[in-house]
């Protein structure tokens, strides 16, 4: 399963970097990140967006990176556009982290 999950992302995800901390190196890597909103919302009629709420962001990546971690020093860069985490958690299968899941919003 996580070999599975891992060449998902791998494959299919968008080009990201993850700066931990700023004395910390960049990491270069592949995730999901996309608006995360509820099922019966749709971006085609713009109701996916409270006018008095900040979008929020689905993030799925790879479990070896750990943003869980320190989650309130991260930044996800994707395409020049900083996130910060709000929270993060890994997704367990059989014991094992398959992959990592977060909420992120834009900085």
């Amino acid at each position: 399963m996580a070999l599975n999950a891992k060449t998902l992302i791998e494959r299919y995800g968008q080009n990201i970097s993850i700066k931990k901390s700023s004395d910390s190196d960049l990491i270069l890597t592949k995730a999901f990140v996309q608006p995360l909103r509820c099922d019966w919302q749709s971006e085609l009629y713009g109701d996916y967006v409270d006018e008095n709420k900040v979008e929020q962001f689905l993030y799925i990546g790879l479990a070896e990176h750990q943003i869980n971690i320190c989650p309130t020093t991260t930044v996800i860069i994707v395409e020049n556009q900083n996130y910060v985490v709000k929270k993060a958690e890994n997704v367990f299968f059989s014991g094992q982290a398959i992959y990592e899941r977060a909420v992120l919003e834009k900085a």
